[in-house]
């Protein structure tokens, strides 16, 4: 799975956020999403299979006008943050939205899909994943980390 993404959890109390279906954690940089829907999960730390895409539904309202979604995952475990690279056909976001496209408006509301590769050869770990969808400016549109365990 490409998931694998994150800054290490040293987030306080007060930055939880209790999103659709799995509580997410404030990134240092960018706006929550309103909502993060894993598959088959439904409370932290969501179990990421190995040999499956791990699925994402990340629901936010854009807060400037995007022409370009990019998202960029990293993953931290054992004091180590490292990012994720995505398969070249999941680099542009803008091909992920769901029932939409961009540009994005101001106030739009968007879904983006989030499949990540979760390989067999990765080994069991907890980690935290963070996801930022940065757009045309490297500028964060939206982001969170996730309590993640591959299994």
């Amino acid at each position: 799975m490409q998931l694998l993404v994150a800054v290490l959890l040293s987030v306080s109390f007060s930055s939880i956020v209790f999103a659709d279906v799995v509580t997410v954690h404030q990134c240092k940089q960018g706006p929550l999403p309103v909502a993060v829907d894993v598959t088959g999960c439904r409370t932290a730390p969501c179990e990421l299979p190995k040999g499956q895409d791990a699925a994402v539904l990340v629901d936010f309202t854009a807060d400037r006008h995007l022409t370009a979604l990019v998202p960029k995952v990293h993953a931290s475990f054992g004091g180590v943050t490292v990012p994720f690279e995505l398969p070249d056909d999941r680099k542009d976001g803008c091909q992920w939205l769901v029932g939409g496209m961009c540009p994005v408006s101001r106030d739009e509301d968007v879904t983006y899909e989030l499949r990540l590769p979760v390989l067999a050869v990765y080994p069991s770990m907890s980690l935290t994943v963070e996801l930022q969808l940065v757009d045309q400016d490297n500028t964060v549109a939206t982001c969170f980390q996730l309590e993640a365990k591959v299994v």
